[in-house]
């Protein structure tokens, strides 16, 4: 190996844990005031808002995606609009939000919650010193989950969807799951199960959501866990809720 390429190796390693290590230690200094947003049909607007905790003003960029992650904003068609989709936020201030449906909601589903994801994108103000040094900037973006929920099923529940959830015991790629069968509308999302030996599982395939009318396979922890004893799930306010069968 020439001495040149493991110098560029080197370098490059160097750079790497440089990049990981601010990552690690790096925080955003702007935040939303809610975990997850509900755009319901007959209201067809939601607001919420972005809180900068920081000591100098951040510029936010906000757009709406299918979890299509790296698209760029102004390639996405969404049924949604934000206003403002872009402003300064000066420190130690907030700065209300107003998302609205647009077109009214044609071409999503009518019988079914349909998720989509909102980002919000702080830039930090590029200082003097950083323009004449080496110093790292990072702009941090933050994901929450978008739901439109339709007004044919306005009187459905997340609680009743985790209570009328069915289950069954198949097997799977991984031996032996716990299948969880939804009827509701609605997406669940759950944050561990408890089953009957005492075992917790908090790894949760999908991240724990359950798509409407679909179904989930948990792996069972052991041969000694046939059925759940318990659930965690979130309510449409991002709180963390219990049932117990």
């Amino acid at each position: 190996m020439s001495t040149m390429s493991s110098c560029v190796r080197f370098k490059f390693a160097f750079c790497l844990l440089s990049v990981l290590w601010f990552c690690g230690t790096a925080q955003a200094a702007t935040y939303l005031n809610q975990t997850r947003l509900i755009v319901h049909e007959k209201e067809r607007e939601v607001t919420f808002s972005l809180i900068n905790q920081g000591k100098t003003p951040a510029l936010m960029q906000l757009w709406t995606d299918r979890d299509n992650l790296l698209d760029r904003p102004e390639q996405i068609k969404m049924p949604f609009l934000i206003l403002p989709p872009v402003f300064r936020l000066e420190a130690g201030k907030s700065r209300v939000v107003r998302l609205q449906l647009i077109n009214k909601g044609e071409g999503l589903a009518k019988d079914k919650e349909s998720v989509f994801w909102l980002n919000a994108l702080e830039v930090p103000p590029r200082s003097a010193v950083a323009a004449n040094s080496n110093l790292l900037q990072m702009a941090f973006r933050t994901r929450i989950k978008l739901f439109f929920r339709p007004a044919a099923i306005a009187s459905a529940t997340l609680q009743d969807g985790v209570k009328g959830m069915q289950t069954s015991r198949v097997r799977c790629a991984t031996g032996n799951c716990l299948r969880l069968i939804s009827h509701s509308p609605l997406h669940i999302t759950l944050l561990n199960i408890t089953f009957d030996n005492g075992k917790v599982v908090h790894n949760l395939p999908n991240n724990g959501m359950i798509a409407p009318f679909s179904l989930m396979d948990v792996p069972l922890p052991d041969v000694g866990a046939t059925q759940f004893k318990s659930v965690a799930w979130v309510d449409d306010y991002g709180v963390e809720n219990s049932f117990t069968k």
